[in-house]
């Protein structure tokens, strides 16, 4: 099979935040939170936040999915990413930062509210965090997302805890697929900065099966 899971290194990191910044183009939202320009600031932020997660956070756990039959090294034939947090213990949560070239206020009356769900639906019970999620838009479509997710419903499934995330309306249905429940919906108003719908959100969770 030419797709296979394996470790993300600190080195897989400039692969990996290209495929992020690939994966959020067709996001119809994308020029509203987004809108740019983005200074080398912005970038040398979001790097910088995810060397700290990769050294620091002990609850943090990276996978990638890399295409065997590209030509290259494991960084080059990276088709995707994914991003765990195993909370056993009530996580600290605190806002996120949002850099030049974000629309703040759109990006914290969404991100805000997305906080403010998490931490009354799960913020203070053991579970097993879905962050992120990104597949190159070239490659969506040959199961690395599927692998991605069982991957980290292994790990909630070997404590014994449920798996909790965020899905876009892209990615809904393919969680649903994999055995994720709807607990909740945030939709955000962003009309005042142009968007013509609600920005929806799903909250969603997965629980282990009993042994």
């Amino acid at each position: 099979m030419p797709l296979e899971l394996r470790e993300f290194t600190l080195a897989d990191l400039s692969r990996g935040l290209e495929i992020e910044k690939l994966a959020y183009v067709p996001n119809p939202f994308t020029p509203f939170l987004f809108p740019g320009p983005f200074a080398e600031e912005a970038n040398n932020m979001r790097s910088e936040s995810f060397v700290k997660t990769l050294e620091e956070d002990k609850t943090a756990r990276h996978v990638k999915v890399i295409d065997t039959e590209i030509e290259g090294d494991g960084h080059e034939q990276m088709v995707a990413w994914a991003k765990v947090h195993v909370y056993k213990e009530p996580p600290e949560l605190t806002p996120r930062v949002f850099g030049p070239g974000s629309n703040i206020e759109a990006c914290e009356k969404l991100w805000g509210g997305l906080l403010a769900q998490r931490t009354r639906l799960v913020g203070d019970k053991p579970h097993v965090y879905l962050h992120m999620l990104q597949t190159h838009p070239t490659h969506q479509g040959r199961g690395a997302g599927t692998m991605l997710i069982q991957w980290a419903l292994r790990q909630a499934q070997e404590l014994g805890m449920p798996a909790y995330l965020e899905a876009s309306p892209d990615g809904h249905s393919l969680y649903l697929k994999n055995g994720f429940k709807d607990i909740d919906l945030l939709e955000t108003d962003l009309s005042q900065w142009g968007a013509k719908c609600m920005h929806k959100i799903w909250n969603m969770i997965w629980y282990p099966k009993e042994v």
